[in-house]
């Protein structure tokens, strides 16, 4: 299982994030084809972000990328959280102002430290769940979402064996955002 996940991830951050920035202009990147999608950019931000805390936080249980390098301000954006349950003008002001170079280098970063955490992985964890208080630690002291969701988001993840945490946070939740980021290409003319 685990060399699949290592391929997964070497694939999505090998080929597929850098196909986006390679076939879609700035415009398509930033645009939100309705007033109820997210734009591609907020869908790469955003599974950039929680592979960053899940991985970096749970599975290594090392900082963030996004700790280390004052990411907030070099991707010129106010937001460290994960994105989860945004306010609609908030993902106008992410999708508009987001530095398009520096989510390059971001995603860099952190598929370097996704791949080192998955190198890392124990799997004698396989079945066994996380630390709550470390859970609570990373959720609520970190800020990695709006606090109206934060209790949601530690029982959600807390339910998970590490395991499922780590194939959900690996495989399914990218593999849902690239399916996104298509549809989103799709309604402006793009074939990804």
């Amino acid at each position: 299982m685990l060399d699949a996940i290592k391929r997964n991830h070497a694939q999505l951050h090998g080929t597929t994030i850098p196909r986006f920035f390679a076939k879609l202009n700035e415009a398509q990147l930033r645009t939100r084809p309705t007033a109820t999608t997210n734009s591609i950019v907020w869908n790469i931000w955003h599974l950039l972000r929680i592979e960053d805390i899940t991985l970096s936080r749970f599975v290594a249980n090392v900082p963030q990328v996004h700790a280390q390098s004052d990411w907030t301000k070099r991707l010129a954006i106010p937001y460290g959280d994960m994105g989860t349950a945004m306010a609609s003008a908030d993902v106008d002001v992410l999708s508009q102002h987001i530095n398009l170079a520096e989510l390059q280098q971001y995603a860099a970063a952190v598929a370097a430290q996704g791949t080192a955490s998955l190198n890392a992985f124990d799997v004698a964890r396989t079945g066994q769940r996380w630390d709550e208080a470390h859970m609570r630690a990373v959720v609520i002291g970190e800020s990695v979402c709006i606090p109206a969701i934060a209790e949601g988001v530690v029982s959600y993840w807390g339910n998970l064996t590490v395991d499922q945490f780590v194939v959900n946070y690996t495989t399914l939740h990218p593999s849902l955002h690239v399916g996104e980021i298509g549809v989103l290409a799709s309604l402006q003319g793009v074939n990804l």
